[in-house]
């Protein structure tokens, strides 16, 4: 859950922990995972958690040891299915993205299984080591292919690896419990020279991720992406990082803590007081115990990915008793083997609002997807409609990917009431579903865009060495209506001559707060006008920065709250040398309100498609006759699109296109003079 309820320094400090004007890529490793336990430690929820699974885990490897297993118990094997997040990717480089993941899967399985080619240089290095072995690990790793989660990233299909593009993965944060039960790997852009980081000890069931910079995942061995800016660099170039960062989920440590006086706690690792760094030739760096020397080549060290190759046995050891005490029940079962032929339904609005006394029909919009080339004709029905109601599907059936509508009719014969109606595909050998809730209840969401003045003006004072300037660049605009938030957009005006110094804060009246932006397009780019929308696409990063982007912690953190009050922004400059302004911003904010007199009275109103292209028709019945005035506006309360149409014979049917526009949400005005309705449309 990304809801705060405290708003301290404390919080921005640790939310910008991985912030640097450092932005050129690192030649010496630097892991992020102690500064990102230090922090999350603070977190009362994952603390407990983690102290659980580290009871669990030390009870598991004292019954390994009390058994004289040192190493991984060979047939203990275990599956591990992994998911593959590209946040910042672009969905043209799909099929290479793919590839680079399967690349550190095989990586992972090569590395972890002791069957990496250059674990023969272990024979001619072993010498330097008495006492140490290699330690091969009985998993497997595979990239999942079938029962993907839904409704997250519409290009994840069934039967296709499980990658995810441009998918906001926990808004920002390293969790994502909608990916519970995965092994995820999360590529994305590090500042601070920083390669990746993982929690220590990780949680399967939390749907946490080990984070790894998208300048070190996979290896050059495959073409890199570099239209989505993922492509593994020397010197770590081999896979290696995700190997490293990967062994700290699975509880094991550095080898070295910056004093001779504590080491990881396993016996045959050498007790180092620095990290390695570089290339050394084995037995040539001195460790602690005289005699002794820095185990180099293992993949906990800080060595270049080229030069690592091997776990030790007691590394498995450890490893194994996590992964067989903590983590074994929490993986997710039947997803590495491709699915069967078949279908997916989906839905693309939930809930749809309607009012017996007014509305004759709700039309809800659905997606057909077929699985491994299937072709067998579906056709559609529902069940849990309200009494009295009718049905039907256009088209009523299909045999290719493809949208479908659901209309439920005869509403005025209906109770009140919220209904979940079940959506079903039937073929020949095939039986699919979706719920969709009706909510019958006489209600409907209304958007409202509340504009600050145009030309704040207001300074962002410049900040030193990761200390915010003060006082905070701040406003507030004050929203009067009352009602339950449905969703939240944001659009925000910066000028500013390095953008990633900043961290954006808006905080709901109750003192809850979500930080859409926080060090984001470091790279010295200049001034931003973005709207932030849960539905945008990832941020991409120009000068100036503009479009519709999902924001870095999710807006839906506000939905179920009251719309009323005092909104602030917030925004926080941290580094030096850059400076700039808030010119202006706006909140769009959606709520569920009673039906006006006038709302919905205009019989056989319906929208299509929604979600669009910018291009949908808009039909409706007026007893008015009066000219129908159809306008567009953008978040910002702009009008982007307005014209007046005859409306001689009262049976009124447009088409409307908005001409290329930007994708995100916009609303729709439609009226004849006496009554008027308003629609939120989301364009792709």
């Amino acid at each position: 859950n990304i809801m705060k309820n405290n708003f301290t320094l404390k919080t921005i400090f640790l939310s910008i922990l991985f912030l640097s004007v450092l932005n050129t890529f690192s030649q010496e490793r630097t892991c992020g995972m102690e500064e990102y336990m230090e922090e999350q430690m603070q977190n009362p929820e994952f603390a407990r958690e983690y102290q659980e699974n580290q009871v669990k885990f030390k009870a598991k490897l004292q019954e390994i040891l009390a058994n004289e297993e040192v190493g991984f118990r060979q047939g203990t094997g275990i599956t591990i299915p992994v998911a593959v997040h590209f946040p910042s990717g672009n969905e043209a480089d799909r099929a290479c993205l793919v590839t680079l993941a399967q690349n550190q899967i095989d990586i992972l399985n090569a590395d972890y299984a002791a069957t990496n080619s250059d674990i023969s240089l272990w024979a001619g290095a072993s010498a330097s080591y008495p006492g140490t072995n290699i330690g091969p690990m009985d998993v497997t790793f595979c990239l999942a292919v079938s029962n993907h989660p839904t409704g997250l990233d519409p290009e994840l299909i069934e039967g296709e690896p499980c990658v995810t593009i441009g998918y906001n993965f926990g808004g920002g944060n390293n969790t994502d419990s909608n990916w519970a039960g995965y092994m995820n790997f999360v590529v994305r852009p590090l500042s601070g020279g920083i390669l990746g980081f993982s929690p220590l000890g990780g949680s399967v069931s939390a749907g946490q991720a080990v984070t790894i910079d998208d300048n070190a995942f996979g290896s050059n061995n495959v073409p890199g992406c570099a239209g989505s800016g993922v492509v593994p660099s020397s010197p770590f170039n081999k896979g290696r990082t995700t190997t490293h960062e990967l062994g700290h989920f699975y509880n094991l440590e550095h080898p070295f803590s910056g004093s001779c006086g504590t080491d990881d706690g396993i016996a045959d690792t050498p007790n180092i007081s620095d990290p390695t760094y570089g290339c050394p030739a084995p037995g040539t760096v001195a460790a602690c115990n005289l005699g002794e020397f820095a185990l180099s080549m293992n993949y906990m060290d800080y060595t270049n990915d080229a030069c690592m190759y091997m776990f030790t046995a007691g590394q498995a050891t450890v490893a194994q008793a996590y992964l067989t005490g903590v983590l074994q029940s929490q993986f997710v079962q039947n997803v590495c083997n491709a699915p069967d032929p078949g279908f997916a339904i989906t839905a693309n609005d939930s809930p749809v609002s309607s009012c017996p006394t007014t509305d004759t029909e709700a039309v809800f919009n659905l997606t057909y997807t077929t699985i491994l080339g299937f072709n067998e004709t579906t056709t559609f029905s529902a069940t849990g409609l309200p009494a009295g109601a009718t049905v039907s599907f256009s088209p009523s059936s299909l045999n290719a990917t493809g949208n479908f509508t659901m209309t439920v009719g005869n509403l005025g014969s209906t109770a009140l009431g919220e209904y979940t109606i079940t959506v079903s595909g039937t073929s020949t050998t095939v039986t699919d579903s979706v719920d969709v809730l009706l909510k019958n209840t006489c209600t409907t969401i209304v958007c409202d865009n509340n504009p600050s003045p145009p030309n704040l003006n207001i300074p962002i004072v410049d900040g030193s060495g990761g200390t915010p300037g003060q006082p905070y660049a701040q406003h507030t605009i004050t929203v009067p209506d009352l009602g339950t938030i449905e969703s939240v957009t944001v659009n925000v005006d910066i000028t500013h001559t390095w953008i990633s110094d900043l961290i954006i804060r808006i905080i709901h009246p109750s003192g809850a707060f979500v930080d859409v932006w926080n060090g984001n397009c470091s790279g010295g780019y200049e001034n931003l006008d973005i709207t932030f929308d849960d539905l945008g696409s990832a941020i991409t990063c120009a000068d100036p920065t503009t479009g519709t982007y999902t924001p870095l912690e999710a807006l839906s953190a506000f939905n179920g709250l009251d719309a009323q009050g005092d909104w602030t922004i917030l925004i926080a400059d941290f580094f030096a040398q850059d400076t700039g302004q808030l010119n202006d911003w706006a909140i769009n904010i959606c709520t569920e309100q009673p039906l006006s007199v006038n709302d919905y009275e205009f019989e056989g109103f319906a929208l299509f498609p929604n979600p669009n292209n910018g291009s949908f028709t808009v039909n409706l019945n007026s007893i008015s006759q009066n000219p129908v005035t159809l306008e567009v506006f953008d978040i910002r309360g702009r009008s982007i699109y307005r014209n007046v149409y005859n409306n001689v014979s009262g049976q009124f049917s447009e088409e409307v296109n908005l001409n290329n526009v930007k994708s995100g949400m916009y609303l729709v005005n439609v009226t004849d003079g006496q009554r008027k309705v308003t629609k939120k449309i989301i364009v792709e």
